[in-house]
């Protein structure tokens, strides 16, 4: 007999949570056993990210297939945006498609199990700090360099919201009120130093420069280009690297002067490439540190499937909570 309050399972079935990363170019699915405690998945795969105005029949479509019959108790999908209280995405800028949607609802009529949305940076935030890196440490802080940049401390497993749900931002604070344009129509934000896109915009400027490549060629360079000419020595590149490293070494001296996280977790496709960006980065911010607490500054472990794993996580959740 099931503990009250408690949803059921059957005798000798294998229970699963699922988590989906709906990414802008992307979306990943992964399935773990109910109760999830480690890194373990029983299946995942990647399928493009449906668009348009039947992704969600489609996206629908790909875990029908995907699951092939196992028992699921509860999925969770990440968001790239802003969702409401009702569950209802309220805007996101590399899903604009989702906007007015209630997505967990609509894929739960679909699928016939509880679903439900997560941030996505926050979901990516929290399985590195409960799986990965941060794994064991009460106390973790956790850094995503991709396009933009994200982060979120994460406290006994939960992330920190901050009162009005808007934590974490740490990409948008200006260390230059002269400097580039961000996103956020701010200047000279940590972001427009490190953030993978104006890097890449950056590195175009000096290959512009040089004039040896073909505008094709132009459009196609990203800010893993920019890492590798640094690893293989091109001054510029360099010296672009040297910037934003300080400035990324800028930006987590002022964190840990007002947060003292136990970890430092370093994830997102720049934080794959410790040797270029975050090595320099602890030497500078060792450098620059007077009475701050260093705590240990580590590398992401579970690479482009946290976020999967976040929203598994939340699945687990939603799968053992009481039932109303």
């Amino acid at each position: 007999m099931p503990a009250a309050g408690r949803r059921s399972r059957s005798c000798g079935v294998t229970d699963h949570v699922l988590g989906i990363d709906y990414g802008g170019s992307s979306t990943k699915l992964l399935l773990a056993a109910a109760g999830v405690r480690e890194a373990a998945p029983v299946a995942q795969t990647r399928v493009p990210t449906p668009r348009g105005a039947g992704a969600l029949e489609e996206l629908a479509a790909h875990v029908e297939t995907f699951v092939a019959g196992r028992s699921v108790r509860g999925a969770a999908v990440t968001v790239a945006g802003i969702v409401d209280d009702r569950g209802v995405v309220v805007t996101s800028s590399n899903l604009p498609w989702l906007a007015g949607l209630a997505i967990g609802d609509v894929l739960r009529a679909r699928l016939g199990f509880p679903v439900v949305p997560v941030h996505d940076g926050r979901a990516a935030a929290r399985a590195e700090a409960v799986l990965g890196a941060g794994r064991g440490h009460e106390d973790t802080y956790v850094v995503a360099l991709g396009t933009g940049v994200g982060s979120a401390h994460v406290v006994r497993g939960v992330v920190e919201p901050g009162a009005h749900n808007a934590a974490g931002e740490i990409g948008h604070i200006s260390q230059d009120e002269h400097g580039r344009l961000c996103s956020c129509r701010q200047r000279g934000c940590l972001e427009t130093f490190i953030g993978g896109a104006h890097l890449a915009r950056r590195w175009r400027e000096v290959v512009t420069a040089e004039g040896c490549a073909s505008p094709d060629e132009l459009a196609a360079l990203t800010a893993q280009d920019l890492v590798a000419a640094a690893r293989a020595g091109h001054p510029g590149a360099a010296a672009i690297v040297d910037e934003a490293t300080a400035a990324l070494a800028r930006g987590l001296l002022g964190m840990l002067a007002t947060v003292d996280p136990g970890r430092v977790v370093v994830g997102g496709g720049l934080g794959q490439a410790p040797d270029v960006i975050l090595e320099p980065t602890v030497a500078q911010l060792r450098a620059r540190a007077t009475f701050h607490q260093i705590p240990p500054i580590v590398p992401a472990t579970l690479g482009p499937w946290a976020g999967a794993w976040g929203a598994a996580l939340t699945a687990d959740e939603l799968a053992t909570a009481p039932l109303p």
